[in-house]
């Protein structure tokens, strides 16, 4: 080497990247292959504006956007002017040294494939290099923190919503209760299960006596909400008593027409 001149096949202080005295520009993950078309030597035919119109290359690049996520745009560039030239991702760059010579693709394999992938940090002094590996291993702990609070985020989203509206409810002097249906009720007071109508029977009585807290939509229909406590309260001071001779009238007349069928 004289001066500054370069010659052989090198990597010129880690930029720009050299091969047969042909300087490759690359800008961040693009090379250009216009460059590398003329650090091969230039051949007939092989210029990178005839390559990139390959139906295989065509497909080459249609994948890897598919695999980086991004548009064919921010894969092949082509830019006019004095210094333009064709650009493309390095993957790219690296089928077409391919194609351009086998001499020239296994140099690309290993320099370019190395200085994409950030080998020379090797190079760095080891302080530097340790500070590095300190700070990678915080992100991958703070990484690993807000995973945990976006997992936990909705329980506590919903605890902070029953808080505040507890606690509205104790500035307005207001007590919160759970409704229940009359079906609800009907069960837990013990009566006869499944008794066509008994439901609605218990609804309309409860309705009477003051215990209806609201309408609410279940499924497609509407459902009437009662208050349990107040609902218990009737029921010991004769609702129950109510409510079972309803049954068992019920409940006979079904054994009466069931009697009357098989006669």
């Amino acid at each position: 080497m004289k001066g500054s001149e370069m010659t052989g096949y090198e990597v010129a202080g880690g930029s720009p990247l050299v091969y047969g005295q042909v300087a490759i520009r690359e800008k961040g993950e693009m090379l250009s292959l216009t460059d590398m078309w003329k650090a091969a030597g230039a051949p007939e035919n092989r210029e990178p504006k005839f390559w990139v119109r390959q139906e295989s290359v065509q497909s080459f690049i249609e994948v890897l956007a598919a695999a980086e996520n991004v548009t064919v745009d921010h894969l092949l560039r082509i830019r006019q002017g004095r210094n333009g030239g064709t650009f493309a991702h390095w993957q790219i760059g690296l089928a077409y040294a391919k194609y351009l010579s086998p001499e020239f693709h296994m140099w690309c394999n290993s320099v370019v494939r190395e200085r994409m992938h950030g080998h020379d940090s090797q190079h760095l002094p080891a302080e530097v290099l340790e500070q590095i590996e300190r700070t990678n291993g915080i992100v991958r702990a703070l990484m690993a923190r807000m995973t945990k609070i976006h997992e936990t985020l909705p329980q506590i989203m919903a605890a902070m919503s029953q808080a505040a509206v507890a606690q509205q409810m104790a500035e307005h002097n207001l007590a919160y209760r759970r409704g229940r249906t009359a079906k609800d009720i009907w069960d837990a007071a013990g009566l006869p299960p499944k008794l066509r109508g008994s439901t609605v029977w218990l609804g309309n009585r409860l309705s009477e006596m003051g215990c209806g807290l609201m309408k609410a939509d279940v499924g497609a229909k509407a459902v009437r909400i009662f208050d349990p406590d107040k609902a218990e309260i009737c029921l010991k001071n004769g609702l129950r008593h109510r409510a079972r001779v309803y049954a068992s009238e019920r409940m006979g007349q079904g054994k009466f027409k069931l009697v009357g069928a098989t006669e």
